[in-house]
């Protein structure tokens, strides 16, 4: 049988449908069979003062979608819309990589679009790196 395999740590929480479950004192393996369910690790929540970039700021909604704190009518309009502004910064890297994540979010594969925004995460980590470098290095060049 298909379905999302989850193996949890001892006391590990999981959002599912928006309901929090505790995993026991052992570690475990969950199988959501639902491909409809939402799913979130609460380790892999972000608060909100950790929300300081724009793929941050979709990972969040999503996140919230999840949770039941916001509706699907009210946020995937925004979503899809960052996403146009998403796809524009990451077209040179990778032109799929935001498509990708557009495909999720229409199938309502929230956990899957998490995971991949995780990834996201990362190269737009690397990119405003290299981007305050090369501030810093403009800002030298201007002194000299």
């Amino acid at each position: 049988m298909s379905g999302l395999v989850l193996k949890l740590a001892a006391g590990e929480r999981v959002v599912v449908n928006g309901a929090l479950l505790e995993n026991g004192d052992k570690p475990s393996s969950l199988r959501v069979a639902d491909t409809n369910a939402r799913v979130l690790r609460c380790r892999d929540a972000l608060r909100p003062e950790e929300v300081d970039t724009p793929v941050k700021q979709v990972y969040y909604a999503i996140q919230l979608l999840i949770t039941g704190d916001l509706e699907e009518e009210a946020v995937i309009p925004a979503i899809l819309k960052e996403c146009d502004a998403l796809e524009d910064a990451f077209r040179t890297i990778d032109p799929n990589l935001i498509h990708v994540l557009r495909s999720m979010i229409d199938r309502s594969n929230y956990y899957s679009a998490l995971c991949h925004l995780r990834q996201v995460m990362d190269l737009e980590a690397e990119l405003l790196k290299h981007s305050r470098l090369r501030g810093q290095y403009s800002e030298e060049l201007k002194v000299a």
